[in-house]
């Protein structure tokens, strides 16, 4: 009998645990995880008013001309797991800024903090570099392409479990 009580009693929480996940947050729609998004690029933007961003648009509109370079500011544990193609990590940005002088370069991370962060200290050392807004989320949010070091893929670090806003589509990583 009082097995069966703690059943009944375990039950409903069980079935919580069971439609939100291990962390006990509810499974967000994409759209639910895109406006996340969206509230998080805002809070950016707030803290980063010098920098310039551009969107996922715009950079697509830039690759197709050949007028820009990309530059992953995530670390390199992060690198590893995937990056947008064509991409160059800011290591080897730095190592000949003026190599890109003849293009728009753009900085990316997960969310856009830590590219508005380089973004920052590029302009600081005059050299303009922009935002992608959004960063990795939004492009991925975009259905742009991911690859990795097998090719195409749909993994994706997201930093942290604060930043796990990707598409269903995409496995994420942190």
């Amino acid at each position: 009998m009082e097995r069966h009580k703690t059943a009944l009693i375990l039950a409903p929480t069980l079935a919580l645990f069971a439609a939100t996940g291990c962390a006990g947050q509810a499974r967000l729609t994409d759209a639910e995880k895109l406006a996340r998004v969206e509230e998080m690029v805002e809070e950016v933007e707030r803290r980063f008013p010098e920098v310039e961003a551009v969107t996922v648009e715009e950079v697509g509109r830039l690759l197709e001309s050949g007028g820009v370079v990309l530059v992953d500011a995530r670390a390199e544990r992060e690198r590893e797991i995937s990056w947008i193609p064509g991409s160059i990590t800011s290591e080897e940005y730095e190592e000949d800024p003026d190599r890109y002088a003849d293009r728009t370069v753009v900085a990316y991370c997960t969310i856009g903090h830590r590219s508005s962060e380089y973004a920052k200290r590029q302009k600081e050392e005059g050299r303009p570099v922009l935002n992608l807004r959004g960063s990795l989320l939004s492009w991925a949010h975009a259905g742009a392409p991911l690859v990795g070091p097998d090719g195409p893929t749909n993994r994706l670090h997201v930093y942290g479990k604060t930043w796990d806003l990707a598409p269903e589509r995409y496995e994420t990583i942190w």
